[in-house]
C-alpha cells in the first residue's frame, strides 16, 4: 500500500506512529531533542517531546486512496492553489519556487 506523510499535533499522536520526517526540537536556538525520519513513536518519545513543549509531528501512514482518488485530489489541490496565488507574479523565481514546494508538499 502507499503511504503519505500528514502533520498532526503532538497530542494526536500514539505509540506506533512512524515519524515521516526528521524531528528536531530546539530551545532557544539550541536543539535539545532529535529523532529520524522512520523512527516508531514510543511512550517515552511521546513523553519527551511533550515535556519539551513540541506542537507538531510528521508522520507516515498508509494511503487508502485509489490512484483515480489521489488524482482528484492533486487536480483540486493545484486548482487550490492557483487560486490563493492568482496575484502573484509566479515568473518571479522565488514565488514559483514557493508555488512548486506548496504543491509537492500538498501531493504527499
Amino acid at each position: 500500500m502507499r503511504q503519505r506523510l500528514h502533520y498532526i499535533p503532538i497530542s494526536e499522536a500514539v505509540e506506533g506512529m512512524v515519524l515521516g520526517a526528521p524531528l528536531a526540537i530546539a530551545d532557544h536556538g539550541v536543539t535539545n531533542f532529535t529523532l529520524p525520519a522512520g523512527n516508531p513513536l514510543t511512550e517515552g518519545n511521546l513523553h519527551q517531546i511533550a515535556m519539551r513543549h513540541g506542537e507538531f509531528v510528521c508522520i507516515r501512514e498508509d494511503d487508502p486512496r485509489s490512484d483515480a482518488e489521489r488524482d482528484a485530489d492533486l487536480v483540486r489541490e493545484k486548482a487550490r492553489l492557483d487560486r490563493i496565488f492568482a496575484q502573484a507574479d509566479r515568473s518571479q523565481p522565488a514565488l514559483a519556487a514557493l508555488y512548486a514546494a506548496v504543491l509537492a508538499y500538498r501531493s504527499l
